[in-house]
């Protein structure tokens, strides 16, 4: 009986496997549908949500993650121009075998050329702003736009966190407040962000974050220009306070770009011009292309040019412009010097070098024991054969660093030499 039982269950079995083909699961389409439909639509809807979320997210931080950003990865670097050879005069040509003929010029003609070069003064102009400053002693309700106290400066570096502008350092005496004013006229508050007292030139920061749309589509960087090119004869644009008053435009040409101006540690060119200057003026000075080609800081001109444009040709400074952009100190040791020519050094049997002419007071080479009279031949394992050379060579070194300067001091049977250790200071 239970055999048979099982043949039985054994035959279903192998029944329902053999129709198992046949077999049918009856499922309600219009509820599959209806169901696909509310899974889509419930994605769409959480997928719109996390969108809208992130935008709102993104806008809020962005300020933020801009300002971070920036602080942390963003280095200013100014690019420096290669040295041409200097000359102020024109080269000669073989005189033309034919008469040159020129065209007969116009009113016309003059009145067209100035607006053309007023036009590359205008753009120029917003690169160009002005820093003011209140002091405790000023009666700042009585300044008018003649006598506020103020000098001019270019703009040279602008990204997401600042706005740094280079100007002449004196703005900042004994400032208790500074101020940017830019080319439309708004005045912002400002911050010292570097200066150094020795060269007399300073950067000054305003936030970008506070400025107004206005502001923000008027200014421009300056592009520094190459000044190395820059000849006798050689058109140019000043803007700023040259003239004693603020938003001055002038124009004339290069009459000298051989003068230099000797300071601590170096000398540095000059660029001379034809155009009137008021005592104590300041500006930018550029060339018909809108490239800026000096500083004007008549304070440092001497009594002679003191009544005519001057400005530091802008190549010669580059290197400081970066370093003071980017919150660094310049490198001071307080050496005035000249060079030692080979005719000097045969005429005046001095070794060949920097002749110290001066120490300055309080000074690390002061410190170091160098004198009035050592001749400096080595620093920091570079040979020294000029005060540029000397420059050069000081500008690789940090602050705060200790280097070796090798020279050469007169004694009762001649020269002998000299080791100083010395510490790199600065001069703010």
């Amino acid at each position: 009986m239970s055999e048979e039982r099982e043949e039985n269950q054994k035959q279903g079995t192998a029944e329902e496997e053999e129709y198992s083909f046949l077999q049918e699961t009856v499922k309600d389409e219009q509820a599959t549908w209806k169901r696909g439909w509310s899974v889509l639509w419930k994605t769409a809807v959480k997928g719109l949500i996390f969108g809208v979320a992130a935008c709102a997210a993104f806008y809020i931080m962005k300020p933020w993650l801009d300002t971070s950003l920036h602080k942390e990865n963003e280095k200013v670097t100014i690019p420096e121009d290669e040295e041409q050879d200097e000359t102020d005069q024109v080269e000669e040509t073989e005189e033309p075998d034919t008469e040159l003929v020129y065209p007969a010029l116009t009113l016309d003609n003059y009145k067209e050329l100035l607006r053309a070069v007023y036009q590359v003064a205008a753009e120029s102009n917003k690169c160009v702003a002005e820093v003011g400053a209140v002091r405790a002693e000023e009666n700042w309700e009585n300044a008018s736009f003649d006598t506020a106290n103020s000098v001019s400066g270019t703009i040279v570096w602008e990204n997401a966190v600042e706005v740094l502008v280079l100007a002449p350092a004196r703005i900042a005496r004994d400032a208790q407040s500074l101020s940017v004013t830019f080319s439309d006229g708004i005045k912002y508050p400002a911050a010292l962000k570097k200066q150094d007292l020795n060269l007399g030139l300073a950067v000054f920061s305003v936030e970008t974050g506070r400025l107004s749309d206005t502001t923000r589509n008027q200014i421009q960087t300056a592009v520094l220009g190459n000044s190395n090119i820059m000849g006798r004869g050689d058109p140019v644009i000043v803007l700023g306070k040259q003239f004693g008053y603020a938003g001055g435009v002038g124009y004339g040409i290069v009459s000298s770009t051989r003068n230099r101006i000797s300071v601590a540690d170096g000398e540095y060119r000059i660029i001379s011009t034809d155009i009137a200057a008021a005592d104590g003026g300041s500006g930018v000075l550029f060339n018909t292309n809108g490239e800026v080609i000096g500083i004007v800081d008549q304070k440092m001109s001497s009594q002679g040019s003191m009544n005519l444009v001057t400005a530091y040709a802008i190549s010669d400074i580059k290197s400081y412009i970066e370093e003071l952009s980017n919150g660094k100190a310049i490198p001071y040791l307080g050496i005035n010097g000249v060079d030692v020519t080979e005719a000097v050094s045969e005429e005046q049997g001095i070794p060949k070098g920097v002749y110290v002419r001066e120490i300055e007071v309080d000074s690390p080479a002061m410190q170091a024991g160098i004198q009035n009279g050592d001749v400096i031949i080595e620093m920091n394992k570079g040979t020294v054969s000029t005060i540029s050379g000397m420059n050069k060579i000081l500008m690789e070194c940090k602050v705060g660093e200790q280097i070796r300067i090798r020279g050469k001091r007169q004694g009762a049977s001649g020269y002998v030499d000299m080791d100083f250790d010395i510490t790199v200071g600065s001069k703010e």
